[in-house]
Formats: C-alpha cells, sequence, structure tokens
C-alpha cells in the first residue's frame, strides 16, 4: 500500500535515509504521480484496505478473474507473494537487502571462517548447482561481482588502487586478504565455467553455468590474480596475526594459488594442492562463524526467471572430503592417459571407462577434463594424434602385420603405387568414421543415464555406416589382393572396415542393453527378453572375433614361412593373445546371460515375476518403444517379439529341473571363463593401466555366478519340495516363493540383476 502523502518526506527524514536508490526513486514517482493527477484521469484513490477486505470473504483457492484469463496469467498470480516462488516476497519485519557491511573490518578468526565458507560452496558449486545457491551467497564476492564495480575491483568504490591503505589490521584482513582470495575464487569458476563449457555436457542435467546476468571479472587476468595472491601472501608474513591464525590463512591463500594454477593447465599442481587441502582440517577449528556475511537475499537481485532456490546443505568435513575426492578425480585422468596407457587404443578404452566408473563418479569438470584429454587439440594428452590413435585401432583390431595399417604406407606419394591407393582409400574410410569413434570416448565420459542415450543413438548411425564399410572393402579388394583362408571348407575374406565397424556397432549394442540394467530402466517381466538380445549380441561379436583369430592365425603363418618383418610378426602375436581375451570374456558374458535368461524365464512360468498384460499397454508397442534403438537395422536380424518369444519357447525344457540344469551349465561355463581370464596379463586384456579395476571386475563377475548358482537351486529346491516339477502355464509358486529384485547399488555388479528367493514360512 502506497503511503498518504502527507507520509511521504522526499528531501529526506531519517528512514528514507535508510533505503535503496530504486526503492527511493519508486516512492518519489509515485508521491508526484499522486499529487499530480492527469487532467484526463480520475483522481487516484487509495483501494489498498476495500481490496484486502474484499479478498478475505473470498474462499481459499478462488480466483475473481474476467474470461480472458489465461492459465498462464493464473499461474503467475498464484506465485505472487509465495515466498517458494516470488523472489521479491520479503517476509513481515524483513529486509530487502541483507544488512552486512562488506567494507567492515573483520578479525582473522573471522576472516579465516570466511575463506572455509567459501570454499564450502564452491564444492556445491563444482556438485552442479547454479551460483545463485553457493558463492553468490557470499557478500562479499556478491559485491566484487556487482554491475556497477569495475576494475580494479575492490570491496569500496570509492578507491582506485588495487588494495586499500588502512592502519587497521582487520581492515586489511577484509581489504587485502580476503578480497585477493576471493577474487582467486571467482577466477577459478571462470576457468571452470570455460573446461566445462567447451566439452560435451548438459545444461542443467550435469551443471547449470548460468551467471545471472554477472560477469566474473572479465577485465582481470589469471596472472593479475596470481599476483594479488602473492601480495596479501606477503602481507601476511609481515602482520603481526597470531601464529596458528597466521599460519591457516597463508595457507589457504596458497591452496588456492595451487588451484588457481592447476585449473589453468598445469597438471602438476593437482598432487600440491591435494597436500594443502588435506592440511585444512586441523586449522578449521580455529575459525569463528560469521554467517551474517552470507545470505540468500541476493537471489532478489539477480537477472533470472526461475524461481529461488533452497540452499543445499554440505557440512564442511563432507566438504573436505570431496574435495580431497576432486583431486584425486584429477589426478587419475593424467593415471590414466598416461604415455603407456594411451598409446593402445583399447587400453585407452578401458582407461576411460575406469574414469567413468571411479567411486564417488567424478563431477562434471573431471569429467570434460578427461574429455579434453582425449580429444582436445586433435591429439591424446597433446601427444598421440587422433588419426594414429583411430590406426592403432584398425590394425589391432583388423589389420594385425598388414602393410595397409603401416604408418610408413601412408608416406608414399607415388601415385601408380598400390600402397598409396589403399592408403588414399584408408583415409577416406577414417574421415567418415572419426566423428563417431571420438564420440565412444565422450560418451563414456557423460552421466549414465545419458550415456545409455547417446549409445541408443550410436547403433543406428554405426548400422549405416557399417554399409559404407562394405562399399569400402569392395573397393580395398580391388586395389589390393583380398586376404583369403580356407578353414573347415570355407573360405573366410578379410574385410577389414566393416568387421571393424560391426565389433563396435555390437559392442555398443551390449553396451546399451547393460546400462539399462544398471539405469534400472526395465521392468522385471523385460529382463528374460533383455538377456536374451544380450546372448544374441555377444554370439555375433563372439563370431567376428573368432574370424579375426583365424586369420590372423593365416597371417602369421605367411609371415614366419616368408621369414616377414620382426615387427608385424610381433603385431599378429599380440592381436592373437587379445583375441583370446576378448573371446574369453564374450563366452563368460554370453554364459551369464543365457544363464540368468532361463532363470527368469522359469520365473516367469512360474507366475514369480507378473507377465499379465496391462489394461493401458500394448506387448507390441512395449517392446517396439523398449527396442527402439535395435529395430530395424540394416545389417542385423530383426529384433521382432516373434524372434525374442521363439527363442523363449525353446530355452524352456519339459521340466523345471531340466531348465535349472541348463542355466546352471551356462553359469558354470561362465564361472570357467572367468576363471580363465584371470591368467592373462594385463597387456593381453588391454587393460593397463586399469589393472586393478579388471581384477575387481573378474571377482564381481565371479560373485554373480555363484549368486546365480545359488538362486537356481533354492528354485529347484522349493520346486521339488512341493512336487512342482512340469513346465506348464498351470505352476504358480507365488504361495511359495518371496522374489526380491535387487537395485542398483545393492547388487554384486550393477550389469547383472541376481534375483532373491525365500521360501515363504
Amino acid at each position: 500500500m502506497h503511503p498518504d502523502s502527507h507520509d511521504v518526506n522526499v528531501k529526506g527524514d531519517d528512514d528514507a535515509s535508510t533505503t535503496t536508490t530504486a526503492e527511493a526513486r519508486l516512492r518519489q514517482e509515485a508521491f508526484e504521480m499522486r499529487q499530480k493527477p492527469p487532467p484526463t484521469a480520475r483522481p487516484a484513490r487509495d483501494i489498498t484496505e476495500e481490496f484486502v477486505n474484499a479478498t478475505k470473504q473470498l474462499p481459499p483457492g478462488v480466483l475473481v478473474k474476467d474470461a480472458y484469463f489465461t492459465l498462464f496469467e493464473a499461474v503467475g498470480a498464484l506465485e505472487i507473494m509465495d515466498s517458494k516462488m516470488d523472489s521479491g516476497y520479503i517476509p513481515a519485519g524483513d529486509t530487502f537487502e541483507a544488512t552486512f557491511n562488506v567494507c567492515s573490518p573483520l578479525d582473522a578468526a573471522e576472516v579465516l571462517w570466511i575463506m572455509d565458507e567459501i570454499f564450502r560452496l564452491e564444492l556445491i558449486f563444482h556438485d552442479g548447482y547454479p551460483l545463485s545457491q553457493n558463492l553468490f551467497t557470499s557478500l562479499h564476492i556478491f559485491r566484487l561481482l556487482e554491475p556497477d564495480n569495475r576494475y580494479p575491483y575492490n570491496f569500496r568504490y570509492d578507491v582506485a588502487g588495487p588494495g586499500v591503505a588502512n592502519d587497521s589490521t582487520n581492515d586489511d584482513l577484509v581489504h587485502v586478504v580476503l578480497r585477493a582470495y576471493c577474487i582467486a575464487v571467482i577466477k577459478c569458476c571462470e576457468l571452470t565455467l570455460n573446461m566445462i563449457q567447451s566439452q560435451t555436457f548438459y545444461e542443467e542435467e550435469d551443471f547449470v553455468t548460468y551467471l545471472f546476468g554477472r560477469e566474473l571479472l572479465d577485465d582481470m587476468e589469471s596472472q593479475e590474480t596470481l599476483r594479488i595472491l602473492v601480495d596479501a601472501m606477503d602481507w601476511v608474513d609481515s602482520s603481526d596475526l597470531e601464529g596458528p591464525l597466521k599460519f591457516a590463512i597463508k595457507h589457504r591463500l596458497v591452496a588456492r594459488e595451487d588451484m588457481l594454477i592447476a585449473m589453468d593447465g598445469r597438471d602438476e599442481q593437482w598432487v600440491k594442492l591435494k597436500s594443502k587441502i588435506g592440511a585444512m582440517e586441523k586449522h578449521h577449528s580455529l575459525a569463528k562463524p560469521t554467517p551474517d556475511a552470507f545470505s540468500d537475499k541476493v537471489q532478489r537481485q539477480l537477472a533470472t526467471s526461475t524461481p529461488p532456490r533452497p540452499m543445499p546443505q554440505l557440512d564442511w568435513h563432507d566438504a573436505h572430503k570431496k574435495w580431497l575426492q576432486f583431486c584425486d578425480d584429477m589426478l587419475a585422468v593424467q593415471t590414466l592417459t598416461d604415455p603407456s596407457v594411451r598409446q593402445i587404443p583399447q587400453c585407452l578404452l578401458n582407461a576411460t571407462w575406469a574414469f567413468a566408473y571411479r567411486d564417488p563418479v567424478p563431477n562434471i569438470y573431471a569429467r570434460a577434463t578427461m574429455q579434453d584429454v582425449l580429444t582436445g587439440d586433435n591429439n591424446v594428452a597433446g601427444d598421440v594424434s587422433h588419426f594414429d590413435l583411430m590406426l592403432n585401432d584398425l590394425r589391432d583390431l583388423v589389420l594385425p602385420g598388414d602393410p595397409l595399417a603401416d604408418p610408413e604406407s601412408f608416406q608414399i606419394e607415388v601415385p601408380t603405387d598400390v600402397r598409396h591407393q589403399a592408403s588414399r582409400l584408408m583415409e577416406e574410410f577414417m574421415n567418415r568414421m572419426f566423428s563417431e569413434y571420438l564420440n565412444i570416448y565422450r560418451m563414456i565420459c557423460q552421466n549414465r543415464c545419458r550415456t545409455r542415450r547417446l549409445f541408443t543413438q550410436a547403433v543406428p548411425l554405426l548400422d549405416e555406416l557399417e554399409c559404407d564399410a562394405r562399399a569400402a572393402d569392395e573397393h580395398l579388394n580391388s586395389i589390393v589382393a583380398p586376404r583369403k583362408l580356407r578353414h573347415q571348407g570355407m573360405t573366410l575374406t578379410l574385410t577389414p572396415f566393416s568387421l571393424w565397424t560391426r565389433f563396435y556397432k555390437l559392442q555398443i549394442s551390449a553396451w546399451v542393453i547393460q546400462l539399462g540394467f544398471e539405469t534400472d530402466l526395465y521392468l522385471p517381466s523385460e529382463f528374460c527378453m533383455m538377456y536374451i538380445l544380450l546372448g544374441s549380441f555377444c554370439t555375433m561379436r563372439e563370431s567376428i572375433v573368432k574370424s579375426l583369430a583365424l586369420l590372423a592365425d593365416g597371417r602369421l603363418d605367411d609371415l614366419v614361412k616368408m621369414n616377414g618383418s620382426q615387427k608385424y610378426i610381433e603385431q599378429c602375436r599380440s592381436s592373437k593373445q587379445w583375441y583370446h581375451s576378448l573371446c574369453t570374456m564374450t563366452k563368460g558374458t554370453l554364459g551369464m546371460a543365457y544363464g540368468l535368461q532361463r532363470l527368469y524365464l522359469l520365473l516367469e512360468h512360474t507366475k514369480l515375476i507378473d507377465t499379465t498384460p496391462k489394461p493401458y499397454e500394448e506387448s507390441q508397442m512395449r517392446h517396439e518403444a523398449r527396442m527402439k534403438p535395435l529395430l530395424n537395422l540394416a545389417n542385423d536380424a530383426q529384433f521382432t517379439q516373434g524372434y525374442v518369444q521363439g527363442i523363449k519357447e525353446q530355452s524352456l525344457a519339459s521340466t523345471i529341473k531340466e531348465t535349472c540344469d541348463f542355466a546352471q551349465g551356462h553359469i558354470n561355463t561362465a564361472r570357467h571363463w572367468f576363471s580363465e581370464q584371470r591368467t592373462a596379463s594385463p597387456m593381453q586384456a588391454r587393460c593397463v593401466g586399469t589393472e586393478d579395476r579388471w581384477r575387481r571386475e573378474l571377482k564381481s563377475l565371479e560373485t554373480v555366478c555363484v549368486a546365480t548358482s545359488v538362486a537356481i537351486s533354492q528354485l529347484l529346491r522349493i520346486c521339488e519340495k512341493h512336487g512342482k516339477r512340469s513346465v506348464d502355464t498351470g505352476v504358480d509358486l507365488r504361495n511359495l516363493v518371496e522374489v526380491t529384485i535387487p537395485p542398483p547399488g545393492k547388487r554384486y555388479h550393477d550389469w547383472w540383476v541376481v534375483p532373491q528367493l525365500k521360501e515363504k514360512s
């Protein structure tokens, strides 16, 4: 309600001196409008009291509106004066802005607490929350970022120099030390945003990059920020602060310097930063809480159309642990892209998976840094070019010991030379595949749901590229003599481009299914179908690897007989060992898929898993929706509902015991292959640099085999105990057995869902 004219003193009274410029201007305009109404308008009348009395007569939830009052306007009306939706709402007795004066002097303990609180809030920013919920709530940082604050960015606007000369130590703690720290924090945020926005990420899903109309001190470079930090450290050294507090404040300035340097591209600083952060815990108890230096009221002054957001809760000790984990993730980026890893494409791919599956999951800045190392500047870690990476991948997988994949062949410029013609053809193929190939590394660096979604989009693209690869193979075989091998009465012909493309298409298709289990995408009634499909993809991939192994054997024999290049011989032997490892893991995966497929099939037939049709769905439409990325592939069998149903009928034996025995046999086979895989070397398994994760993975898979065997045995024992032997539609065990499906995070392996069976008493 506007005050009456005799209550408004525009010349200034005690209250007007404390209002903001905006509020005073609005009061002035309101006063002038009421004093001088337009001659053509009716005199203004204050209707506030009448309006309030009228609204009190309406029951809650009733809107008085005309015929043109839209839904959008209705929602907008509901938002007004709602503290959860209206950022301008001010509760009774509260103020519009925080009353804390950022220029006021603070003692060392208070400055230490503010530095630690900013450090805690910065971690929340890295967790993906908008700046309005963390760093912008620091009134000191917010003052530096105000639009009317200009270079050199001081807390006070009436000084021109980079600092404020003052006799008070407490003043200098604010205007020299805390100012330097806040500026460095802002520049670290800028570097964080630059890194994340330069890579593939998803707004709101991974991170919030909004600046709400603010600029992050654009006129100040990182080098100048470092000089300001050094000046602040020099001041601390020369000050008369108490020993422990002096050390704690200096320690935080040094840590901030290390962070700024590390984020600016000096990776070796992460080791130093981790040690500095580790020591912060000792000094935190010296800090004196100063909560008034932070306020969420700043959200009212930010340029945004979104409602106010609650402040995330994270205490100092948890934030400290997460900062240490953050440093570990950044160090892992360097370790997992070590020269011994990045020279071998499959080792690098496994290292990328290892990074994505670190526990806890790396935050978006670490994942963006991993993307930058893998794909930035057309090199991996500035060392291995993407061309060499893909060429090495082609050589290891489909062309071991073959001059076609020899880098020297690409140096030949004589147009009539067969090697020149073949290398140009390979370049054309690689150029077409380049984007999708590098996207595999990028996709793994996303959050898990997004990774699966991107993989589903990649499968149809690779299927189309497989057709192009076949045409390239035909062209290649017209240039060079086709690589052929007689085996068991059959002639195998090497088609490197299509085999390479198909291998990755089948691999990604399998990942799509397995990530679906991890992200809890499937209903229990769909588990059997998805394990059937996983088994189908594994079977096709195993066939490819076996063909490649046979062709490599033939190539190796020819090289040995002709006393060929030792380099080519070693390539063939290395690839053969890798083929064996691939076959071993594929057979193990296939065995588990078949075993769980039969187990869930039995659970369906015994009505322990509900498969009754729902009134609001059609089974065919649901199948098409679930299988959308895998349907209509031009170069594969059609995974129709009839295809799945046919395999189910073949998998179900005449008795429950016989079906359980088949399932148990598959699980025993899988366990055998996983045990054999333990004997492989990291190089043979292409797990150089990720040996620990590889061993943990094998241990988890063996545990899944044991748990599945137990579940099969329990089901068989209960059925035999109650005389349920025949497999028919009349078998109903719902009154005898309770089935629990463990959620992700509670499984022995998130890709393998082993049901837990318990006999009812």
